[in-house]
């Protein structure tokens, strides 16, 4: 009986994390049609989702030809460094999504 528990329990486990890492997928597409929203994917992968209360993101109107469009996020700081993160960089790529090609604290 305890063996079939176990099993049971291990089959459901792989199953939340199929469906987990489908969902991160899907959401990832999701946010990366907008320039703003993988901004905030970038955000929330490194801080976490209550760091988004705290940005506003600008458009700069600087494009860089290597690096792209520059954005300007207010109040974003690195957990490891404690600085603020303050210029993105993102480029569409080949299927359309917008991805970051630079982040830092100058232009």
């Amino acid at each position: 009986m305890k063996k079939k528990k176990k099993i049971l329990l291990a089959a459901i486990l792989i199953l939340l994390v199929v469906i987990f890492s489908v969902a991160i997928v899907i959401t990832s597409k999701e946010f990366h049609k907008t320039p703003e929203g993988a901004i905030r994917f970038y955000i929330v992968l490194h801080k976490g989702p209550w760091a988004l209360s705290n940005v506003k993101i600008i458009r700069g109107k600087y494009i860089d030809k290597f690096y792209g469009q520059q954005y300007v996020v207010e109040g974003f700081t690195d957990r490891v460094t404690g600085m603020e993160l303050r210029f993105f960089y993102l480029k569409k790529d080949e299927s359309g999504l917008w991805k970051i090609t630079s982040v830092g604290t100058g232009p």
